[in-house]
């Protein structure tokens, strides 16, 4: 277990290596968040955006389970499951790109004697939603616990790390004999054949059992204790849980996998449904199934193509692109909009075979370059932010904006101000200036004759046909 680790601290942190440079090239690692068994997590950056990102290392030790994580992750798509947003396979890692929940693990919100009653409902409802959801889609998680939640930002609960997660069928029998000790449920204590989603609900019945009371239903001081207390479903509930949670915790922890209910049943107990029409939208709301036009214009300013983006999205891809709407779609969700928190950063190990997009035009609408920091933008590209203002700093820029955004030259008036400023727009007036001539000099760019006159003006002659037609097509 140690060795694997220091293989996947190496991969990140140490000299790179050409099969690892596919990573390297989109993300800076910037800390180390977890360990454990044969994987790593990280906080790393996206160099593209700037945001920061959770990233799980899996060493392909053992191919087939490293390989069935990634696999079930690309299909889940919940409010309250953690959001996969790239794929990095190498010669030796398989890197997972997720959300980074930045509230930390569940169990550390949890008090000493538990939550208040409204607080552990909010919190299971939207982790058993979660559970709701894997199921429907056919995957048993397997490893429920209060470690396996994270928090975001907003107070959301994220189920996560699905390292022993399955794709099953209905009624399909499992001999996996492995989890947490805490929540497993007898049956897989037993060795005996099971099914997964009774074993999560068990799992489910531990959690909600910890949320309101603040420890787990079985305890002992050693292993061997603990083991018994389980196989024979010994465990008391304190007068503090209300009534009608202590029957949902003892219908959870049924020691016959028949009797207990399945996720739905319990997401409709009445425990569960109190309360539940005064904040209807506090589970959140699923994604939407339609490209959002704010996140596709800030795909072009990124270098993506956004049909490309798209495609990527509903083939399931997982690519640089998907990564890119994704994270963005995320910091939307996070009430942070499209707006980049940070000017992108180069690759610390830049590669000739870098596959990461030109970024240039990114970078001029976070900060002009060094050599363009003498010619100043106008104050609305400065202010505004405008993708087209922008772009007058671009060698060999279609210009063809100015005929668009530049009104027909017309006689100022003339103010005796001693000021060269418009204090109405803010501009100077020597930029206008010098907007009008570009305008003239590319509307004189766009005719290979000279304008003549009425009379050579009369249609018929190849070159006026030939003048008119470049005249139409530069304001489009």
């Amino acid at each position: 277990m140690h060795s694997q680790s220091r293989q996947t601290s190496v991969a990140l942190q140490g000299p790179s290596s050409c099969e690892e440079t596919a990573f390297r090239d989109r993300y800076e690692v910037l800390r180390t968040i977890g360990r454990g068994g044969c994987a790593e997590v990280h906080v790393a950056r996206h160099l593209l955006t700037g945001a920061e990102v959770a990233v799980k290392v899996l060493p392909k030790v053992k191919r087939k389970l490293a390989l069935s994580e990634p696999e079930v992750m690309r299909s889940l798509d919940h409010p309250n499951v953690i959001q996969l947003f790239q794929v990095i396979e190498t010669c030796e890692h398989v890197y997972l790109v997720m959300e980074h929940a930045t509230g930390g693990q569940a169990l550390k919100h949890i008090p000493p004697r538990g939550m208040r009653q409204e607080e552990a409902r909010r919190v299971f409802r939207q982790i058993a939603g979660a559970v709701g959801y894997c199921h429907s889609q056919g995957v048993v998680h397997l490893d429920l616990k209060l470690p396996n939640v994270v928090v975001d930002a907003a107070g959301t609960c994220k189920l996560i790390d699905f390292g022993l997660s399955l794709r099953v069928r209905p009624g399909q029998k499992l001999r996996r004999f492995w989890g947490t000790l805490a929540y497993l449920a007898p049956e897989i204590l037993l060795r005996r054949r099971y099914e997964g989603p009774p074993a999560d609900v068990w799992s489910l019945g531990v959690i909600l059992f910890y949320l309101l009371t603040g420890r787990c239903p079985f305890r002992a001081l050693l292993r061997s204790g603990m083991v018994r207390r389980i196989q024979e479903g010994r465990y008391h509930i304190p007068d503090r849980v209300p009534s009608q949670a202590r029957r949902l915790i003892r219908s959870m922890l049924s020691m016959d996998p028949a009797r207990r209910p399945t996720v739905e049943q319990v997401l409709q107990h009445p425990w569960l449904r109190e309360g539940e029409e005064a904040s209807p939208c506090q589970d959140g709301e699923p994604p939407p199934k339609r490209p959002d036009p704010a996140i596709m214009a800030a795909l072009v300013d990124l270098g993506h193509d956004p049909y490309e983006a798209w495609v990527s999205l509903t083939r399931g891809k997982f690519d640089d692109a998907a990564a890119a709407y994704l994270i963005l779609r995320h910091q939307l969700s996070q009430g942070a909009g499209c707006a980049f928190k940070g000017r992108p950063e180069r690759p610390a190990h830049p590669s000739s075979g870098s596959v990461l997009p030109r970024r240039s035009t990114s970078e001029l609408a976070l900060r002009p370059c060094p050599s363009c920091r003498n010619h100043r933008l106008p104050e609305e590209a400065q202010h505004t932010g405008q993708k087209d203002l922008r772009r007058v700093s671009l060698t060999g820029t279609d210009l063809r904006w100015l005929l668009q955004r530049i009104p027909a030259p017309a006689p100022v008036p003339q103010k005796p101000s001693p000021s060269r400023k418009d204090t109405s727009t803010g501009q100077p007036k020597a930029w206008k200036r010098v907007a009008r001539r570009l305008a003239t000099c590319f509307r004189q760019l766009c005719c290979c004759e000279p304008c003549g006159s009425k009379e050579e003006d009369s249609p018929g002659t190849r070159e006026q046909k030939r003048g008119r037609g470049r005249v139409r097509v530069a304001p489009m």
